[in-house]
């Protein structure tokens, strides 16, 4: 029972009282938020949090979880001492093994990364494993990978270190005390309703583990993720077994082990696992375990016992079996949630809760007092879930797999395989007829290449050349000679509309969209620091209206981003129109000629430069046709109403077909903007890249009339000159191969004198040139000047070895960009807008257009 009553008011709740809760109630306490409030249903970490592995590891896949894997660690090594709660914290290292040269390359960037981001680490050879941990199976072990820095800790210990560290400094912990309700008045955050009365706030967090995509679903917010049973076992004692013992990682058979007390406890993770509570939680769940499914478990079992033989002379003390929460793309959600102001969200943390909960707790403390956290969290914001994904029979199938994603090679080849054919575009069906092999992005089946022999995905991992790279060398090199056709229906798309629709747009964009009717903007939508945060195109296509258009995950974040930011007592609108218009986009030297066949608009490079937008006619269809490419090429994106595509693209084939138009898709898409030196959202540019940091300051527009968010960041670091101390460039591995390499993925650290200068963002084949190329972030305390890229000198480490690389500001493709603002044309493209619709005017499809020549 609960003797203190509830308060009447708290300047931030905390919903659940796992070891994140507590993490972030200990992190508000220690920025002065006195009186913060954190209510749990039972009992401190009587959810998943218990029962948790508890190993600590600090190198992640991002740059962000990294870094919040990295403060965990170190807050760990400092918790005890400051709140005289023992966390059972110890340093001892993780081993990670290579059963393949695939994984051992792996290892090998890993340790590259390792350094580049400062985590020691050591490659080890098979005398040193036997010698660290002498009780595996080596056979067909290639190698290792040793942290030293990594480490474990008590879960529910170091919860209990973060609630009383919390209440030292002025918080309030309430167990017992579930939250039934989150109040809300005009949509934002009043209070939080429980069984014990209501406590009026304006801001709260939910971070309620498995129990919070129900209780956000009721409130109409989506927090996609679902409970699964994980599973592992306890040895009985070991004789002599070292305290020191580094964990154990064999990420090909998802297998972990860790020394528990004088024991060994090892789990793992399987390909397909079994969802737990389809149909809710128990009320009455507080530290429960669930039946250890033998049965499901064999092959896992047998795989640990193989590759760890020692286990048949010790036995087995214990088979657990507990819930963890899963999210569909292995991400947490972190940050506010678009539906509801005044609300966060810090759940699904994917069997990674303790590890990353210091960063975490941290984050969302800065989150829920500053308004934005001190770096970027985009790859796991919480406003990257789409509304269909709080459907329950979705969550429930994807984690099944999403517990194998966890563990297992990765690879560009590996796809998910539950819960697919979910959002198709409008020719899902035409586009399969045609050989399109398709990825999942988000629910959306996303045309990745196009092979017509039907083969489909290949089943042998590679991250250096791809069996798809034949076709796709194909598809880029019609792209360059004759033209390209690319589906790129998933993109958002946007309607911002009414009075206020212009400031609204300028208050969040660099650039000035105050345009005429009729013009695109690339802009980026900024945050206070000039960070990035949205990459889009904008149409105005009237007066009070716009089009926005952006990639398929920002859908919702973007429309989060711009409403939150607008003045309340502006008049205007924002409509999700993503599934109203179709989005095609043709490419090439011959992409004007094949639209002139079959619209009678006057498309030369006088009437419809680079850059413009204008409503035309397309067959029987009125489209929106955008002059431009992202692949470099001449192009046009066609913005299609939804029922009208099917016959837009029977007449662009017809029209295209015979003088070589192709089919392409995004792995085309990728590989040709990596020429180009166009950057990608989300991996080379985000919330800490300002645009004139990341090259793209001719989208940034100072004296605008109204101030915009970044002004004064911007405006600073304009007036000191374009050699910021950090710059994003275009980069050459000189001497590479099609056939052998070197290829760039991510993460590759750039050297130069051997100083540590900058890291590649990403990186792809150039089939238009020949070359291995990526973008990369170079820094330099003294500035990234021009003279200084060009000095020359650099190396790029890629699986431990060094190769000499070129850095430039400019792109390899195209550098002046000609062939896209059309100043290569055929002969044809320089025919009349009077000959074109002479040569077509009898064309059938042409008879209802009303233009008159002269």
């Amino acid at each position: 029972m609960n003797a203190r009553p509830l308060p009447d008011h708290a300047p931030v709740v905390v919903i659940g009282g796992g070891v994140i809760g507590t993490s972030t109630l200990y992190h508000l306490a220690k920025r002065g938020v006195e009186g913060a409030v954190l209510l749990e249903r039972k009992q401190l970490a009587s959810g998943t949090t218990w029962h948790a592995a508890g190993i600590v590891g600090q190198l992640r896949e991002s740059g962000a979880q990294t870094e919040l894997s990295k403060y965990t660690a170190r807050l760990f090594t400092e918790l005890e001492a400051e709140t005289g709660q023992a966390t059972g914290y110890k340093q001892n290292g993780t081993i990670h093994l290579a059963l393949s040269d695939v994984r051992l390359e792996q290892l090998r960037r890993n340790h590259d990364h390792a350094a580049r981001v400062g985590i020691e680490s050591h490659l080890l050879g098979l005398e040193e494993l036997k010698e660290k941990w002498p009780w595996v199976e080596y056979e067909g072990v290639k190698g290792g990978f040793f942290v030293p820095s990594n480490g474990q800790v008590n879960p529910l210990d170091v919860t209990q270190a973060f609630a009383r560290g919390a209440r030292s400094n002025g918080c309030l912990v309430f167990e017992n005390t579930a939250a039934t309700r989150i109040v809300t008045r005009n949509g934002r955050v009043v209070g939080v309703e429980t069984e014990r009365g209501t406590i009026t706030t304006e801001r709260v967090l939910l971070a309620g583990g498995m129990w919070t995509a129900r209780f956000a679903k009721a409130h109409g917010v989506t927090v996609p993720l679902h409970a699964a049973e994980h599973f592992y076992i306890v040895t009985e004692t070991i004789p002599n077994l070292p305290k020191a013992l580094p964990g154990l990682v064999v990420l090909e058979e998802r297998i972990y082990a860790k020394e528990d007390a004088g024991k060994l406890l090892i789990g793992g993770f399987e390909a397909r696992g079994k969802a737990w509570g389809r149909d809710g939680i128990p009320e009455s769940f507080e530290f429960d375990e669930l039946p250890f499914d033998m049965e499901h478990l064999e092959p896992v079992l047998e795989t640990i016992f193989a590759r760890l033989p020692g286990l048949a002379e010790f036995g087995v003390q214990t088979f657990f079996n507990g819930p963890e929460s899963f999210t569909p793309d292995g991400r947490p959600y972190l940050g506010p949630a678009p539906e509801m102001p005044g609300l966060c969200i810090a759940a699904g943390m994917n069997s990674n809760g303790i590890l990353n909960s210091g960063g975490v707790g941290l984050t969302m403390a800065e989150w829920l007092t500053d308004g934005l956290p001190s770096g970027g969290m985009g790859s796991m914001l919480a406003s990257r879930a789409h509304p269909f994904q709080a459907n329950a029979a979705y969550n429930a199938e994807r984690v099944t797999e999403a517990v194998g994603l966890h563990w297992g090679l990765h690879w560009p080849g590996r796809q998910i395989e539950t819960a697919r054919g979910v959002r198709r575009i409008p020719l899902h069906d035409r586009l399969k007829e045609k050989g399109a092999v398709f990825a999942e992005r988000i629910g959306w089946e996303v045309p990745m290449y196009f092979d017509p022999s039907g083969k489909g995905w290949p089943t042998e991992p590679s991250i250096g050349r791809q069996e798809w790279f034949p076709l796709v060398e194909e598809e880029c090199l019609a792209a360059r000679d004759t033209a390209a056709l690319l589906d790129q229906s998933m993109y958002g798309k946007i309607l911002v509309q009414g009075p206020d629709a212009v400031r609204a747009l300028n208050r969040v964009c660099g650039a000035e969209m105050d345009v005429p009717v009729g013009t695109s903007v690339y802009a980026q939508f900024l945050n206070q620091r000039g960070g990035i945060e949205a990459d889009i195109t904008a149409i105005r296509i009237g007066p009070q209206k716009f089009v926005i258009v952006t990639g398929h995950p920002s859908q919702i974040r973007d429309q989060a981003w711009l409403r939150a930011r607008a003045d309340p007592d502006w008049r205007f609108e924002i409509f999700d129109a993503t599934s109203a218009y179709a989005l095609l986009s043709l490419h090439g030297p011959k992409s004007r000629d094949i639209l002139a066949t079959i619209s009678g608009d006057d498309l030369s490079n006088e009437s419809f430069p680079f850059g413009t937008a204008r409503e035309i006619d397309l067959a029987y269809a009125r489209v929106w046709a955008i002059r431009r490419s992202f692949l470099g090429e001449l192009g046009y994106e066609l913005l299609i109403p939804t029922e009208f595509v099917a016959g837009a693209y029977e007449a662009l084939l017809e029209a295209g077909e015979p003088v070589g138009l192709r089919h392409v898709g995004m792995f085309a898409m990728n590989h040709c903007r990596m020429e180009k030196a166009f950057r990608h959202f989300g991996h080379d540019i985000g919330e800490d890249d300002t645009p004139y940091e990341a090259g793209l300051g001719f989208a940034v527009k100072l004296d605008k009339a109204e101030p915009f968010l970044g002004l004064e960041a911007l405006s600073k670091q304009k007036a000191e000159g374009p050699a910021t101390k950090q710059r994003t460039v275009a980069i050459a591995v000189d001497g590479a191969t099609a056939q052998d390499g070197p290829f760039l993925v991510h993460n590759e650290p750039i050297w130069r004198e051997g100083r540590l200068v900058g890291h590649v963002t990403s990186g792809a084949w150039g089939f238009r040139l020949g070359k291995s190329l990526g973008i990369a972030t170079l820094h330099n305390p003294d500035g990234v000047s021009k003279q200084w890229i060009e000095e020359g000198g650099f190396t790029v480490r890629i699986a431990g070895q060094d190769f000499p690389v070129i850095p430039q500001l400019k792109p390899f493709y195209d550098p002046a960009g000609e062939r896209m603002r059309g100043g290569i044309e055929t002969a044809s493209t320089k025919v009349k807008w009077e000959e074109t619709h002479e040569r077509t005017k009898d064309d059938p499809r042409h008879r209802h257009l009303r233009h008159q020549v002269g």
